[in-house]
């Protein structure tokens, strides 16, 4: 797998591309078939090497190779609670953000 310096220089095909080629490499490490991950996963093992192969592939089934090859922490920094420091709760009296206002990025 070729290592990039910055991930927003690439192209969403080569993000795929990347999160396939991690995927194989874990299973490889794990010494796992695609069958075998079939067998674990129920996900069909053509529809693995699609996402292998960075192939569109769904989140659920991406989420269920993941924990078919017990690597769902790479998704911890999406799903984890950010942690929000006093001061920052103090500035906001509490107040959770529930939408933006435009103009961002």
């Amino acid at each position: 797998m070729e290592r990039y310096e910055d991930i927003y220089s690439l192209s969403d095909r080569e993000i795929t591309r990347e999160i396939g080629e991690k995927i194989r490499k874990i299973r490889l490490d794990d010494n796992i078939t695609r069958e075998e991950l079939q067998r674990i996963t129920g996900i069909h093992s053509k529809t693995i090497g699609d996402a292998e192969n960075g192939k569109n592939v769904t989140l659920i089934t991406l989420i269920g190779i993941l924990r078919g090859l017990n690597a769902l922490d790479l998704l911890d920094p999406l799903v984890k609670d950010e942690e929000v420091s006093p001061v920052a709760m103090a500035m906001n009296r509490g107040k959770v953000r529930e939408r933006a206002r435009g103009g961002g990025r």
